[in-house]
């Protein structure tokens, strides 16, 4: 008996160091779980942080970071009917997603309209290396003269011209409206196509800048 006691001692102590090892394999993947979670969510909370901020001030005092005029709710354009030469094109290119400026004026492009032109210039070259993740749009009611285009050649090389009919026109005109804006201005469109914010010629290059450069730390590029 003493023996079967000493063997059923032994088999037992023989299992102990299993049982302890199979817990503290539970405990470690727990803690490799956990620190693995907190990584992805120290990347991808300030992201999300930033877009909730951006779109719905969610979280900033009575003076926000924003320098333009932030459009409440954002405006889907994506679907609105361009023109370009004379074939419809999309507003999104799904390939090359990019933050647009689009100027907005009436039919044509007047003083006002050529003051925005040439901010958005600017701040375009001022994005250095980062410009490619940009584009520059002009929206029109009617086809430009031959000058015109002539003129927007040469002083806008990489400006995109633009024309919608009159009804569309109108439709965008009132969905981008805001109260501390003027009619002929600049709106800021997402890489979705939503119209973000808005600017008009109380606007410095510098305001533009800093929104511009905020949003494009914040976003994915490919």
């Amino acid at each position: 008996m003493a023996v079967h006691r000493e063997i059923f001692t032994m088999e037992n102590n023989d299992r102990v160091p299993l049982s302890g090892h199979s817990s503290q394999g539970r405990s470690f993947a727990r803690r490799m779980k956990l620190q693995g979670i907190s990584i992805v969510a120290s990347v991808a909370l300030p992201i999300v942080a930033a877009y909730i901020v951006f779109y719905t001030g969610t979280g900033l005092p009575n003076s926000t970071l924003n320098q333009g005029e932030l459009l409440q709710p954002p405006v889907n354009l994506s679907r609105m009917p361009f023109i370009q030469g004379e074939e419809e094109v999309s507003l999104i290119e799904k390939d090359t997603p990019k933050w647009r400026y689009l100027i907005l004026s009436d039919m044509t492009c007047d003083k006002e309209c050529e003051r925005l032109l040439y901010t958005s210039r600017q701040v375009h070259i001022r994005l250095g290396e980062k410009a490619n993740r940009v584009e520059r749009l002009l929206v029109t009611g009617e086809p430009l003269t031959a000058d015109e285009t002539e003129k927007l050649r040469q002083e806008h090389p990489r400006l995109k011209v633009l024309q919608l009919n009159r009804e569309s026109l109108r439709t965008l005109q009132e969905q981008t409206a805001h109260q501390n804006i003027a009619d002929t201005r600049a709106v800021l469109i997402d890489q979705q196509g939503f119209a973000m914010m808005a600017y008009d010629n109380h606007h410095s290059g510098n305001q533009w800048l800093k929104d511009i450069k905020r949003l494009l730390k914040y976003s994915y590029e490919q």
